[in-house]
């Protein structure tokens, strides 16, 4: 099976981030995890944080996939979090402010599925014009999910 983020991406994981500064906005992508994940906010917060501190998950191009494996979860979870505000303290490799994050929590146990979603997120999201869309309809969740939703040109 091909695994495409885009399956995982419902209207409550598409969300607006008020957020000023990187904690402010993961506090929010967290928070919206342990409620659709039905998992401890607590765990959620160590884990992400954890694999903040060994590498950054700014990736440059304005975005961010923060990404954990967990037990507990049948399937992945992907929330997807447009910034209202540039974020310059999320230390993206090219140093330039986030604006989108795609924020996954994925079961532990199928590597080749994990790294399977990682890359369709990476490789549908690495697209400026696509970024540019999400952050022109930020604030409007159902013009985002549309745009995420939409077939690949």
């Amino acid at each position: 099976m091909k695994y495409d983020f885009v399956q995982y991406v419902t209207k409550d994981s598409v969300m607006t981030l008020s957020g000023k500064n990187k904690l402010e906005v993961m506090d929010q992508l967290i928070t919206r995890a342990a409620d659709l994940t039905k998992l401890s906010r607590d765990v959620i917060f160590r884990l992400i944080w954890k694999r903040e501190q060994m590498m950054t998950t700014g990736v440059g191009g304005m975005l961010a996939l923060p990404h954990i494996r967990i037990n507990d979860i049948n399937h992945p979870f992907v929330i997807v979090g447009v910034c209202e505000n540039p974020i310059a303290d999320y230390q993206g490799q090219d140093d330039q402010p986030v604006r989108v994050i795609v924020f996954t929590v994925a079961p532990d146990e199928d590597q080749e599925a994990y790294l399977q979603l990682l890359s369709s997120i990476s490789r549908r999201l690495r697209n400026p014009e696509l970024i540019g869309e999400l952050i022109a309809a930020v604030g409007n969740t159902v013009k985002m999910l549309e745009i995420i939703q939409r077939e690949e040109a």
